[in-house]
């Protein structure tokens, strides 16, 4: 097994079996396909100053020397080279200096080399190369700028390289035939998936969108800085940032179309669904640092007649469009709030009891038109992970989670 270099195998002389040059080598093609991506094509041209590549399958190589690449005696001649499957690209081209995600680090790096494994005829790619020592190695400088940091600063710097199945390339808007799997990027908790669109450039970032799920996106885009958030939706059609839009919690959906202009704002909600709509329209009724501009709409409210299994069932069916699932919240016909149940009541009790004997009535709630500060003392004080907002009826309107309270307040936590 013999390990080399993008930036080794650049610019070597390619001889025919008799010794004859045929040119320099240009670039590497590479299947992206295969479960390890295998060179395909050695690309090389009579100068640098011409045009025109020629190339000859990599089965063609007899050897490889330090200044030279030797072809076969029965090797085809050299023919033009002319792109043919859209799994395999030109190396140089599609990713040095590129940006390619790392999806273990969850971060976007800049290739500075490639490394391969060259085994029974065959090269592989391995890693990439993100290190400042791949920039030297293709500069030509990484043995004497080493030498130098370890004599003058003690110093030797480290390789960085990321394993080939970590690396997931960023597709290219302007090689439209490559279609590239986003789905490594979208297995990421959109946490990380957020840190990664926020380093992305615009081109990038669109191609990224372009190739998600409404549903991916919109998981990523509550994490997202506003700004980016902003910019993202304003470049999409209505009916598509309606989609997205509709695919997150209203409460999120809400605080993002307040910060779009009205027109891009009323264009995108006369797009959702009816009942979504009114949700979000009820919404944006509120400051968004006031509780009724903080709060969701999806939470669990079920009658003081249910029982704990019923409870259950409800959770499980219903699960993924809630944003609070920990609180039962138990109202009568008119929506009027009469008690809580949290889910380790649930999980503690008889099946079959009914909620009425197991909620809390010492009931702790906000009213719509609380400020930040004072739904912050609350959840201080009590501990608790959401807290209902109800009107001076004491009906149910919403739900403020934590998590919406602190994207509010965090900004200010450093003062």
């Amino acid at each position: 097994m013999e390990q080399l270099f993008l930036s080794d195998l650049l610019q070597k002389k390619v001889l025919s079996a008799s010794g004859e040059v045929l040119g320099k080598v240009w670039d590497l093609v590479v299947d992206l396909d295969l479960p390890e991506p295998e060179v395909m094509k050695l690309v090389f041209r009579r100068s640098l100053l011409s045009k025109r590549s020629s190339s000859v399958p990599w089965k063609a190589v007899a050897d490889v020397l330090p200044g030279s690449i030797t072809l076969s005696p029965d090797s085809d001649s050299p023919r033009e080279m002319v792109e043919e499957h859209s799994s395999q690209i030109l190396l140089r081209d599609f990713l040095l200096d590129k940006q390619i995600v790392d999806i273990h680090g969850a971060k976007v790096e800049r290739v500075n080399d490639l490394q391969f494994i060259r085994e029974n005829g065959k090269l592989i790619l391995v890693q990439v190369d993100v290190g400042v020592r791949g920039l030297l190695r293709r500069l030509g400088w990484e043995k004497s700028v080493v030498r130098f940091w370890e004599w003058f600063f003690d110093y030797t710097p480290k390789d960085r390289f990321i394993a080939w199945s970590y690396a997931q390339p960023l597709a290219d808007p302007d090689r439209l035939k490559l279609e590239i799997s986003q789905d490594r990027l979208a297995s990421l908790h959109p946490a990380d998936l957020a840190d990664i669109i926020e380093d992305m450039d615009v081109n990038e970032r669109a191609a990224v969108v372009e190739s998600f799920s409404d549903e991916v996106l919109a998981d990523a885009l509550e994490e997202v800085d506003p700004r980016i958030q902003v910019s993202i939706i304003r470049s999409l059609e209505p009916d598509r940032a309606a989609d997205i839009i509709e695919e997150m919690s209203p409460d999120e959906a809400a605080d993002l179309l307040q910060d779009l202009p009205n027109e891009t704002a009323y264009g995108i909600l006369e797009e959702m669904d009816d009942e979504y709509e009114q949700k979000v329209r009820g919404l944006l009724a509120h400051d968004e640092d006031e509780a009724g501009g903080l709060m969701s709409t999806q939470f669990i409210a079920l009658p003081p007649t249910s029982t704990i299994v019923d409870a259950l069932a409800y959770i499980k069916q219903n699960a993924d469009e809630m944003d609070v699932i920990y609180y039962i919240y138990v109202v009568d016909d008119e929506s009027k709030l009469l008690g809580i149940v949290n889910l380790r009541e649930l999980l503690s009790n008889e099946i079959f009891t009914p909620l009425e004997r197991i909620m809390a009535k010492r009931l702790i709630a906000a009213r719509p038109d609380d400020d930040a500060e004072d739904i912050a003392e609350l959840f201080s004080k009590y501990g608790f992970r959401a807290i209902p907002v109800v009107d001076e009826a004491n009906r149910m309107m919403g739900v403020v989670r934590f998590k919406a309270l602190l994207e509010i307040l965090a900004p200010h936590l450093g003062r």
